[in-house]
């Protein structure tokens, strides 16, 4: 029996293919393969170590974007109240100087206004002048100052000094000055009359 065309052509072709090349070939291609797959699980722990290392750095970067933001809030509290408390410091500077101005006229005008109230006569011919608000030459503690009253005949008679005329002096000074120029008693600075000096004085 003859063999057919096709297994005579097979028969040829596998006859013109030799079997050392085809096992080389078979070789290589495991060997590819096991390189193949090692690639893979090298690259399969490559992404299992990044993402982890992603989310660790993504737990890092959250906490200190959350710093910085409170960071921010802090230094934003701290120069608002900085900022505050230079207003506040220039508004309580302003007005300590506009009391050092303003409070030490007070009493003057005060006590003035109680002594013109209790001797009008004595007040009757004083012009009041202006106060000059100057504050390199102001001197904020006032001098106390004492006022006379007038005088009646009978001091007139033993002194040489004006009964209208106040002269605005310190209580020592002018304590020594009515007992060396006359003989007439005198109380806190202010001289008195015969009649109400005291009996026990005469």
């Amino acid at each position: 029996m003859e063999p057919s065309a096709s297994r005579v052509f097979c028969s040829r072709v596998l006859g013109m293919v030799n079997a050392e090349d085809v096992n080389a070939i078979i070789q290589a291609q495991k060997n590819m393969l096991d390189r193949f797959e090692k690639t893979n699980e090298m690259l399969l722990n490559f992404n299992n170590l990044s993402s982890v290392r992603m989310q660790q750095m993504g737990e890092r970067f959250v906490h200190h974007t959350r710093t910085l933001v409170e960071m921010k809030k802090d230094l934003d509290s701290i120069f608002r109240r900085i900022r505050w408390g230079r207003r506040r410091g220039g508004a309580r500077r302003a007005r300590a100087r506009w009391r050092y101005r303003r409070a030490p006229l007070c009493p003057c005008r005060t006590l003035k206004a109680k002594l013109a109230k209790q001797y009008p006569e004595a007040f009757s011919n004083i012009h009041e002048s202006p106060i000059l608000d100057d504050d390199d030459d102001f001197d904020p503690v006032p001098k106390s100052t004492t006022t006379t009253i007038a005088t009646s005949e009978q001091s007139t008679e033993s002194c040489d000094t004006s009964p209208d005329i106040i002269s605005p002096t310190t209580s020592q000074d002018f304590e020594d000055l009515s007992q060396g120029r006359c003989n007439s008693p005198a109380v806190n600075g202010q001289s008195l009359t015969d009649e109400e000096a005291p009996d026990d004085l005469d």
